[in-house]
């Protein structure tokens, strides 16, 4: 008697769908994801890019400038 209370305490599992019915759930729900992308105009990324490119200069000339500072001070310390 105490083997069937415990099996009717159980909680049902509800039924997973079929693998190609997720997937095909999944592909559903990415095309509505990609409509509603709202992609940069032609100005906004040539801008974009600009900021990127010129920071990236302005970091590299920075680094350049430290490195030479160092290899000056490291040179001093160790002549």
């Amino acid at each position: 008697m105490a083997e069937q209370e415990k099996k009717a305490e159980k909680p049902v599992k509800a039924k997973k769908p079929s693998i190609f019915a997720r997937i095909g759930k999944w592909f559903h729900e990415l095309k509505s994801e990609c409509k509603k992308i709202v992609w940069p105009t032609r100005k906004q990324t040539l801008n974009s890019t600009a900021v990127v490119i010129a920071s990236v200069i302005i970091v590299g000339v920075f680094v350049w400038v430290l490195d030479g500072i160092f290899k000056v001070g490291i040179s001093a310390i160790l002549s």
